[in-house]
């Protein structure tokens, strides 16, 4: 009896310790590093992982990991051009480098319509197709705003003395007043704003590093993908933006 109740005892550790490290919310990132310089390449990085209870991200490189490979990336430069964007794996990360050679702002656009149905239980109802959509931004030199929507999801932003105003689309339209985005500061706090009646947010980055702009639309029509039943398609937008 005794030793029942120690395994019983560690079982029970185990779930309330152990179980919340399978269980954190993972997603994409983007970074995009370069000089702003023209004809100096620019890094682009697309990592998964999960954020902690400590609000500190990690980096995984497991079978989410590897759909990065499924992602289709394009460069949208001002003019409207599209200049198709190869990532490769590099450790725990894959990326992909261009060449500005024009002054201007460049939007790193990228979608993976091929992630395998997210299973949540027996009753196909609660299974979720997830879409995902990649979007940021490289400015060169004097630039003019490009604020015309490139993909079903997508998200502009416009920068006055440190405040950024953020315009979402959805299927190529302004979202609508109340819809939620989520940010995350650099530190991984969340923050939710919703959409005004402008179709607008603002917000004003506080510190240095990674902010994430999180767009989220369900589209409860059910359907099968890959031999899997889904009863909704859950479309997700990461905007990121890097503050130097």
């Amino acid at each position: 009896m005794y030793k029942l109740r120690t395994i019983l005892s560690l079982l029970l550790f185990t779930a309330i310790f152990l179980l919340p490290q399978f269980t954190k919310a993972s997603a994409y990132w983007m970074e995009i590093h370069g000089s702003g310089k023209l004809k100096d390449p620019v890094k682009v990085q697309m990592f998964y992982g999960f954020i902690d209870d400590l609000s500190e991200r990690h980096r995984t490189t497991g079978a989410e990991f590897q759909e990065i490979k499924n992602f289709h990336f394009f460069i949208l430069t001002a003019k409207g051009e599209k200049m198709k964007l190869e990532l490769l794996q590099k450790g725990d990360h894959w990326e992909g480098t261009f060449t500005p050679d024009k002054e201007g702002v460049y939007r790193i656009l990228g979608m993976n319509e091929q992630q395998p149905v997210l299973i949540r239980s027996k009753n196909p109802q609660e299974n979720v197709r997830p879409i995902d959509f990649m979007s940021g931004a490289y400015y060169v030199g004097k630039y003019s705003a490009n604020d015309s929507p490139a993909q079903f999801l997508d998200i502009i932003l416009q920068e006055k003395e440190g405040i950024y105003t953020i315009s979402p689309y959805r299927n190529m339209k302004p979202a609508e007043k109340g819809t939620m985005l989520r940010i995350f500061n650099p530190e991984n706090w969340e923050k939710n704003i919703p959409v005004d009646e402008n179709h607008q947010a603002v917000f004003k980055p506080t510190l240095p590093g990674l902010y994430v702009i999180r767009q989220d639309w369900y589209d409860n029509t059910p359907g099968t993908f890959q031999g899997s039943p889904y009863g909704k398609i859950r479309y997700r937008n990461n905007y990121c933006l890097w503050i130097n």
